[in-house]
């Protein structure tokens, strides 16, 4: 085997393992999630909107998901979708974490939740539900959002979602983030995102706990640390 040939061969390996974390640390989630009594039901689709975040490792998750049930067709609003606003970030969440440890402050971003819906939603349902990004699965709520105007959420869950975040980060350290729409345009042309648009991701330095919730989150750091070991 050439050496060309044997790193390609380890690359797809790799993103093997990846794709398996990432759906293992979703599957994780969902138990947590699933224990709740939520609110949210399918056509729920207040929290829609054009501001999600992707990792390049979500994108191409959903991005084969796209082709592999036919739905190209999807990826057609998503290309009609770029020159309308959208939240771009300006950090990731490890690299959050990694200001917050050197006493930095983070970059403002300009986000307004009036700019919805999301491109893919079709008839108030979300057609890549089943691959849908973790910016999507943290958006839950104890009561119906369309009550109050907003969700309803713990403090400890969002505490949480962060950590929730840095793994899902973690498990992408080699790879970008950027908007859904910017992101899914590029994996899918097989494009490498090297524009401006994405921010590189980090591995985690830190768990972003604070000291009143790290018993009752230890175990869950525990499970998820153990999916890279």
């Amino acid at each position: 085997m050439c050496k060309r040939t044997a790193h390609m061969t380890r690359n797809a390996e790799m993103n093997v393992r990846a794709v398996e974390t990432l759906e293992e640390i979703y599957a994780r989630h969902d138990d947590l999630i699933g224990k709740l009594g939520l609110a949210c039901r399918a056509g729920c689709d207040l929290c829609c909107t054009r501001n999600v975040s992707v990792t390049s490792l979500e994108a191409a998750l959903i991005v084969r998901h796209l082709e592999k049930t036919g739905r190209n067709e999807l990826l057609t609003k998503i290309e009609s979708a770029s020159g309308l606003p959208r939240f771009q970030p300006l950090t990731t969440t490890n690299t959050l974490a990694h200001l917050c440890r050197n006493g930095e402050n983070p970059p403002e971003e300009d986000c307004n939740p009036a700019w919805r819906p999301c491109p893919l939603l079709t008839e108030k349902r979300c057609p890549i539900y089943a691959v849908r990004p973790f910016a999507c699965r943290c958006m839950v709520s104890k009561s119906v959002c369309r009550q109050g105007g907003q969700a309803e959420i713990d403090d400890y869950l969002l505490v949480i979602h962060t950590v929730f975040m840095q793994f899902i980060e973690h498990a992408d350290a080699s790879g970008c983030t950027g908007n859904l729409i910017d992101m899914l345009r590029i994996k899918s042309t097989s494009g490498q995102p090297e524009h401006s648009g994405f921010i590189p991701n980090r591995s985690i330095e830190m768990i972003m706990l604070p000291p009143e919730y790290q018993a009752r989150a230890r175990e869950i750091v525990s499970e998820l640390s153990s999916l890279f070991q």
